[in-house]
């Protein structure tokens, strides 16, 4: 078992691309149908009314290739998704109340972390704080990460290449780890082959989006393999892999704030779009970040490799020192970077 474990990812990655690919179009035709279109405004990234809700192929996928590993009654989990996205992809028609979302998304994640097995009652900080503080903060991640993805969604291809990076990130880090870790490995090869699959229809331009339908329920998901990283001991991996998205939605959260505007409002804020307000197309800003998650999936292998808490620090100060850097540039001096791409 030892050694078949780490061909788990390999075959979550093939089975997600390859049925993805079919799921992914079925979906458009249901978006076709149903005329759940993205009309562009203002605050628009792109210019054409365009498809959104490929989410429901990507997580037609999930249940597919969850259940192939898992028994059909492990269904807390999965029905959680099925929650968010069925919630997301009426949202993708008709505006639902944030509190409403909200509420939702509230709920499952306190059912998730009290009756689902690998994450019931977990503890991560050793009683280094209050118990009850740490599953406030628990709670919070989990709500912050599962609405960061939904925020970041917001030029073509970037959720694609994030997921990218999330998944090939985890699953070297878990094969480097030598530990048998099957869940992690079917969802982070999940992630890759599936979001794969989307950039082919996701590259700019466009012919269809993700809409709420795939970034809520994909946010959920990264975010239970997030924990569950931390719950192994790769919280590091977790830090790492997440610079990015974290460092940009985080200090465009607090600047928004700041300026006493409404976080969920859909704006132009974000570093990525000033990118794009600078003269980058969609294709180059995605380029961009693809190769600085590259530096973060060498480090987070580093870090596993090595594993040894200086080692580790390094690893987590330098992507973080990585990521102001391409912040400030694509906020300041794209074309330097541009010049390099």
């Amino acid at each position: 078992m030892a050694e078949l474990i780490y061909f788990i990812w390999p075959i979550s990655f093939l089975m997600s691309f390859f049925i993805s690919l079919i799921t992914i179009k079925l979906s458009i035709n249901i978006l076709s149908k149903t005329k759940t279109i993205d009309i562009p405004n203002k605050r628009s990234s792109h210019n054409m009314p365009t498809p959104k809700g490929a989410g429901l192929g990507i997580i037609a996928t999930f249940f597919i290739v969850y259940y192939t590993f898992f028994p059909i009654t492990d269904f807390l989990f999965m029905g959680s998704i099925l929650i968010l996205t069925v919630l997301s992809f009426i949202n993708d028609n008709k505006q639902i109340s944030i509190v409403l979302r909200l509420i939702t998304q509230m709920t499952l994640t306190i059912i998730i972390l009290n009756f689902w097995p690998p994450l019931k009652n977990i503890i991560l900080l050793n009683s280094l704080i209050p118990l009850w503080l740490e599953n406030i903060i628990i709670f919070l991640l989990i709500i912050w990460i599962i609405n960061l993805f939904n925020f970041m969604d917001g030029i073509d291809g970037i959720s694609g290449i994030q997921c990218i990076i999330i998944g090939v990130g985890v699953g070297a880090s878990l094969y480097l780890s030598q530990e048998e870790y099957k869940l992690e490995h079917i969802v982070a090869g999940f992630i890759t082959g599936a979001s794969l699959a989307f950039l082919l229809w996701n590259w700019h331009p466009a012919k269809v989006f993700l809409g709420d339908a795939g970034s809520i329920p994909l946010g959920f998901i990264n975010a239970i393999l997030l924990l569950l990283l931390c719950k192994n001991g790769l919280w590091y991996v977790a830090i790492i892999i997440n610079n990015y998205y974290f460092f940009d939605a985080s200090i465009t959260l607090l600047k928004r704030i700041k300026m006493k505007k409404k976080p969920w409002v859909a704006h132009k804020d974000h570093f990525y779009q000033k990118a794009i307000q600078n003269g980058y197309s969609h294709s180059k800003v995605c380029k961009i970040i693809a190769l600085h998650g590259m530096l973060l999936i060498c480090l987070s292998a580093f870090a596993t490799i090595q594993s040894n808490l200086i080692i580790i620090s390094f690893s987590v100060v330098i992507s973080s020192i990585s990521t102001i850097y391409l912040l400030y540039y694509l906020n300041k001096k794209p074309k330097i970077i541009m010049e390099i791409i």
